[in-house]
């Protein structure tokens, strides 16, 4: 364990055990359990934790409605301020821990597809992140 232990973010299960559960290739019955629980640590974990964070609608997780971004309230919005946008998602990356700052961030937004993209890379603790996360809301 790390310097973390006993440290636990109930509203996002942040442990030293946050866990990877990939399915195994065969389809075929076997004895062994279909899937495998790997621990994810490090850099992984951080990029996870900021995807968790990005997907989260402000008030959607019951046991703390202060938690996720204002989707419904400030950026699925007629006419959205882009800044205002872009403001609102680099905060809420910045807040992630272990998260030093935030390198490099790309906001892509298309009308016509209801879609928002978000490309960004981030130093941690641990190294550097790279990920993306694209939100659809022509489903929400």
């Amino acid at each position: 364990m790390s310097d973390t232990q006993g440290n636990y973010d109930l509203a996002l299960s942040r442990a030293d055990h946050d866990m990877w559960f990939p399915v195994s290739p065969t389809t075929e019955p076997t004895t062994e359990p279909r899937y495998q629980i790997w621990p994810i640590n490090g850099a992984d974990k951080v990029a996870q934790q900021i995807k968790i964070t990005l997907l989260a609608f402000l008030g959607e997780w019951f046991l703390d409605i202060t938690f996720g971004v204002p989707y419904l309230e400030e950026i699925l919005v007629k006419n959205p301020h882009l800044a205002s946008v872009e403001t609102i998602l680099r905060a809420h990356i910045n807040n992630v821990p272990r998260v030093i700052r935030l390198e490099s961030f790309n906001l892509t937004f298309d009308r016509a597809r209801r879609t928002l993209g978000v490309e960004f890379e981030a130093v941690t603790d641990y190294g550097p992140v790279k990920d993306s996360v694209k939100l659809d809301t022509a489903h929400v």
